[in-house]
């Protein structure tokens, strides 16, 4: 029988207002636990309203179109940043570097590439290796919401795919049923994102 922890609904509910204080929003978003949930989202002040309120529910990761990665760190001490803020001592880093490499090379890049990658500044990663990187330091923390934001943009069919593979990965090696969350705009090109509901914001 499953856990209480097993099937989670979580009720997300926001107003967006001009700068009268009027309004001009209102939100509502039930999000079930080992779903896939898709957001088009027309505005970007309802996009990083929206964002903001699920960093306030402190279960979620945002995953960025740059990573949300420090300009003047290197990629690895941008991964390891939110351990190195709690604390965690040696065992710990020897543990992130573990997971770090199975998770890049899941995508291809180990070894010396692993290496390289790690010693690299944001600013001369792809778009894609960008967003890889905001990805492996999101599972790091184990959000029980992951959501990509705008990943798809200016991407080639190739690293689309490879961005697609984000999902699968966060959804198999979660210790409990997770929620995924798409935020996109209304492309033409947007590629099937397996969603099991969409909503039109």
């Amino acid at each position: 029988m499953p856990g209480p922890e097993s099937s989670v609904q979580r009720h997300i509910a926001l107003d967006i207002s001009d700068r009268a204080g009027d309004r001009v929003h209102h939100i509502e978003m039930e999000l079930d636990s080992g779903r896939v949930y898709h957001a088009m989202v027309a505005h970007s002040a309802v996009r990083q309203a929206l964002i903001e309120r699920l960093v306030d529910t402190g279960c979620a990761a945002i995953v960025p179109p740059d990573g949300g990665l420090i300009g003047n760190l290197k990629v690895w001490e941008n991964l390891v940043l939110p351990a190195a803020y709690h604390g965690g001592g040696a065992h710990r880093y020897a543990e992130l570097e573990q997971r770090a490499a199975d998770l890049f090379a899941g995508f291809g890049i180990s070894g010396t590439g692993f290496d390289a990658l790690c010693t690299t500044l944001p600013d001369h990663l792809t778009p894609f290796e960008q967003r890889l990187c905001g990805f492996v330091r999101a599972m790091f923390t184990a959000p029980r919401i992951m959501v990509y934001d705008s990943l798809f943009d200016g991407l080639s069919r190739d690293h689309t795919g490879k961005v697609l593979a984000f999902d699968r990965v966060y959804h198999s090696r979660q210790g409990l049923p997770g929620t995924s969350l798409h935020l996109t705009a209304d492309l033409p090109t947007l590629p099937d994102l397996g969603a099991h509901g969409t909503f039109h914001l």
